[in-house]
């Protein structure tokens, strides 16, 4: 147990700013890190599912969502109707946390990112952007 909270905001933060594939600190080669954009969340799971395919450790990797996006990939699943029981990614862990960005899927090894953001390994690291499906 932590004596604080998980801020998921600032962890998908600092993913985002190592995307440059450098540690800013030891300047050692960092995880890589995949980027997908996906038109709902359903579209943008299967966008870093299938980004991280080449990924030696996707075995043990999970999603990481806010509870509104899971929502929504739940109503998306449902609209998409049988066709979903065959969508690979859903064989993941799915997890949930009020600090995750409604807008951002995460999918890696639990232990790929500290608590405190930090990017711990050579562990291949999925980050989504949600964007909208409304084209007004």
């Amino acid at each position: 147990m932590t004596d604080r909270a998980i801020n998921f905001q600032n962890i998908v933060a600092s993913i985002r700013d190592s995307a440059d594939g450098v540690d800013n600190e030891t300047n050692a080669p960092s995880a890589t890190i995949a980027t997908a954009t996906g038109t709902g969340v359903v579209e943008t799971c299967k966008e870093l599912f299938s980004a991280l395919e080449d990924a030696p450790d996707r075995q043990s990797c999970e999603f990481y969502m806010s509870i509104h996006t899971r929502r929504e990939l739940e109503r998306g699943l449902v609209e998409t109707g049988p066709a979903a029981a065959s969508m690979d990614f859903l064989d993941r862990q799915i997890r949930t946390d009020v600090s995750m960005p409604d807008e951002t899927v995460l999918f890696m090894q639990p232990d790929a990112v500290t608590l405190g953001g930090t990017i711990t390994g050579q562990s291949t690291i999925g980050v989504g952007t949600i964007s909208s499906e409304r084209t007004e």
